[in-house]
């Protein structure tokens, strides 16, 4: 697209009313809603995962900071997944139809549903169609690469997981506010994991896989909680943020999820090829896609990844008033199954985001000690360790095969923290299961609060 051709409005005196509509391509863009820092935010973070790639802006003004891809990311801070909210609303006309209908089309087929609602069809017309852009062959290599990162890659990618939940402010406020961590936090923990794990294992690109279908899955709860989160704000919160749970934060889970794993490991020293950056971002290009959104805003390549994600960590705050209540919520999960996870976590991370920033989410909590310093150093020694280990094994003539060999040996980033809540939930013998239907009673008073385990 032509920078010419998207032409931006005037903020709105009021974008409840003027900005909740869907953009379209010709149309006029939204601007950004109100910063949430004088200045990006994030800086050490951003630095550290793209100085050797690009010039990191350290100011709103900076040119590199007003381009079509940010124009569309401001814009698409005002909206949420049309087909999916649409789907959404068929559960107020009939919540048992709805929810029986949806699971079949997502593990039959839409074929198998009997007189299905226009809008589920509409839903199930998306995620049956493969975008002409997308490269199986490529999004298969990236799966690879990010299945075969070192373990202090993974453990720094989990670790960021719960470090973003604290500090991006629309995050925090989203989580925070649904409840789900605290009225059912091994419920929801369970549906997280399942979902993340899945989608690392090797049918994720099959239509009917358990990766396929649980992403889908976190895309009904993500509309979800963007219906219930609208009846509880107004627009109040909408005039501030946009929408509570907006397409431009479901797009920056190719930072989160992908990008972070493997800037992880070439901090460590083990560099990988630009061919595996873009085949990466090829395979998350998908995983946005199924989770739908919008392609204009979808990064396919490497570099518009990188861009990308650097914009949206620079948006992402220094943490709201819901900071010390998702730090205590998740860090008080994390000490059921180790006492001790909370400090590793954070000093894991430290190791990309700084001291200084992990002091700056902890602060006001009982978290921060002299631990995660030392867990800090002992990370950044075995990760040192394994990548000189990684770097010899990637230099032997089979090294290929054996990465594709282990890529399909079902043990991919994500699936030891989701196979130990399982055992948690087992040993406990609670009636817990993943079924993400959390959400489902959103139309009903006071539902965003939900109940159970």
């Amino acid at each position: 697209m032509s920078t010419a051709r998207l032409n931006v409005k005037p903020m709105s005196d009021n974008p409840s009313r003027d900005f909740r509509y869907y953009w379209r391509e010709g149309m006029d863009l939204r601007p950004t809603p109100p910063l949430p820092t004088e200045e990006p935010a994030w800086g050490v973070l951003r630095h550290t995962l793209f100085d050797d790639y690009h010039h990191v802006p350290d100011s709103w003004d900076d040119p590199d900071f007003d381009t079509d891809m940010t124009r569309l990311i401001d814009d698409h801070w005002w909206q949420d997944d049309e087909l999916m909210m649409a789907v959404v609303d068929t559960f107020k006309r009939d919540r048992k139809k709805a929810r029986a209908d949806f699971q079949t089309a997502l593990t039959e087929g839409i074929d198998k549903v009997e007189n299905p609602e226009p809008e589920l069809v509409a839903l199930f017309e998306q995620l049956d169609t493969l975008p002409e852009w997308f490269d199986l062959e490529s999004a298969e290599r990236g799966r690879v690469a990010y299945y075969n990162v070192i373990p202090v890659a993974e453990e720094i990618a989990i670790a960021f997981s719960f470090y973003g939940t604290i500090m991006e402010d629309r995050t925090s406020a989203a989580t925070a506010e649904t409840n789900m961590f605290e009225f059912q936090p091994l419920k929801r923990s369970l549906e997280t994991t399942k979902m993340l794990a899945s989608i690392g294992l090797q049918d994720v690109f099959n239509r009917f896989s358990v990766g396929f279908q649980s992403a889908v899955n976190v895309r009904l709860i993500h509309a979800q909680a963007n219906r219930g989160l609208g009846k509880m704000w107004g627009e109040s919160h909408y005039n501030r943020f946009g929408c509570p749970v907006p397409s431009s934060a479901v797009s920056t889970g190719i930072g989160w999820f992908a990008l972070v794993p493997l800037a992880a490991d070439e901090l460590f020293g083990r560099k990988h090829s630009e061919q595996e950056w873009n085949d990466l971002a090829m395979y998350w290009a998908y995983m946005l896609y199924i989770m739908g959104v919008e392609d204009e805003i979808i990064p396919k390549n490497a570099e518009d990844m990188r861009r990308q994600v650097d914009y949206l960590f620079a948006g992402a705050g220094d943490g709201n008033q819901f900071r010390t209540r998702m730090a205590d919520t998740l860090f008080q999960a994390m000490e059921l199954a180790d006492p001790e996870m909370p400090y590793k976590s954070m000093g894991a991370v430290s190791l990309l985001t700084g001291r200084e920033a992990v002091t700056e989410a902890l602060k006001d909590t009982r978290w921060d000690s002299p631990k995660i310093d030392e867990y800090a150093a002992a990370a950044r020694e075995r990760g040192e360790q394994q990548a000189r280990e990684a770097i010899e094994a990637d230099a032997q003539p089979d090294a290929e095969e054996r990465r594709r060999a282990r890529a399909q040996e079902g043990m991919p980033p994500w699936m030891t923290r989701h196979k130990g809540i399982l055992a948690a939930i087992e040993r406990a013998e609670l009636p817990v299961k993943p079924d993400y239907t959390g959400h489902d009673q959103v139309h009903e008073v006071g539902a965003v609060v939900p109940k159970g385990i």
